[in-house]
């Protein structure tokens, strides 16, 4: 019996969506759980910024600038480096897959802190809390 084209390609989209949904919730979650780890790592103040404590006003301002480099971090590093390290390796592999997050974040941090003005010691610092949250990501990724 010869079945529609139409039919066959609604079976395999039905047969393909619900893989497709629960490996996006992987990802979504894994970004969003690691994502909020960073920002709370970026709440920890450095004692550069303890200092600023007493010369900026309003205080809540040092928080908020914080809050924002947690924020950037995030979107312009953590993500594309957590989002190449799973996607490119096997998630078999999850200390090639960390390994492989870890370089690029690394490539991507130095950028950023080049275009900001820092320096070895702001990058080391990015580079211990990016560290951390794609340690987060590629964990629960590999959990799927």
């Amino acid at each position: 019996m010869d079945v529609p084209r139409e039919v066959r390609i609604e079976e395999a989209l039905t047969r393909a969506f619900p893989r497709l949904s629960l490996r996006t919730g992987a990802y979504l979650l894994a970004m969003h759980v690691s994502g909020f780890v960073l920002l709370g790592l970026f709440l920890i103040p450095t004692p550069a910024t303890t200092a600023l404590y007493g010369t900026v006003e309003p205080p809540a301002l040092v928080v908020l600038a914080l809050l924002l480099a947690g924020a950037l971090a995030h979107v312009a590093v953590q993500l594309p480096a957590a989002l190449l390290g799973t996607l490119v390796v096997d998630r078999h592999h999850p200390a090639r897959a960390y390994g492989t997050a870890l370089a690029a974040a690394g490539a991507l941090s130095g950028t950023a802190v080049a275009a900001l003005g820092g320096g070895w010691v702001d990058w080391l610092d990015v580079m211990l809390r990016l560290a951390l949250s794609l340690a987060c990501y590629v964990a629960l990724v590999r959990m799927r």
